[in-house]
């Protein structure tokens, strides 16, 4: 518990160091936090070595990802790390995947996203592009982790779920308070949610 409580009390300190144009301070809590939760993942996981591996390389690009971002340097770069991050988490989920697959769920969350997207279309027309390739990366994200809660319907493959709609909730806050309309709290909200999203796929893995 106390573990938990860490992680998140580094990154509101890692938020509100941002928020002050303390970048630096603002980089060390942040990575303090998702360390704490590799260290988390290795010391209580459950699950096959390949999907603990798996989960390691997307927190630890995770970290080189927001550093670059904190310091809003190599925008492109930011976004690769981001993208090869939410790979990595895909991969290990994909892996622990065995059995048929329930076509209803992929064709029911790329419905969602469709409709989504174009309610989103009038605030985000210029990151159009990113935002494609982010949703279609997180579409495989939150089919691994559906898949995976259909199959075993347990509290673990749930919350790996919720950790995935999450980070997608994440992603679609930044997009709109960076690029078009920043909002009252929205830092704290997306970091906020981007922290749960990360203590969700993490939990899953070691419950």
């Amino acid at each position: 518990m106390w573990s938990w409580l860490s992680v998140a009390l580094s990154e509101f300190i890692s938020v509100s160091a941002n928020e002050r144009g303390q970048y630096q301070q603002a980089t060390v809590f942040n990575t303090l936090s998702l360390v704490m939760l590799m260290l988390i993942l290795w010391t209580q996981s459950r699950v096959d070595n390949v999907s603990i591996w798996l989960a390691t390389f997307g927190i630890v690009i995770s970290i080189f990802a927001d550093a670059l971002y904190i310091y809003k340097q190599k925008k492109k770069l930011c976004f690769s790390a981001f993208i090869l991050a939410q790979l990595c988490y895909s991969a290990a989920y994909w892996l622990m995947l065995s059995g048929g697959i329930v076509w209803w769920l992929p064709a029911m969350l790329l419905a969602i996203g469709v409709v989504v997207f174009f309610l989103m279309l009038p605030k985000i027309d210029r990151v159009i592009f990113p935002v494609v390739i982010m949703g279609m990366v997180l579409f495989q994200f939150n089919w691994a982790a559906g898949e995976i809660w259909l199959m075993a319907d347990t509290t673990a493959s749930m919350i790996g779920f919720l950790g995935t709609l999450t980070l997608t909730c994440s992603a679609a806050l930044l997009a709109i308070h960076d690029y078009k309309h920043p909002f009252a709290c929205g830092r704290y909200l997306i970091s906020g949610s981007y922290l749960l999203a990360h203590s969700f796929i993490v939990a899953s893995l070691i419950i």
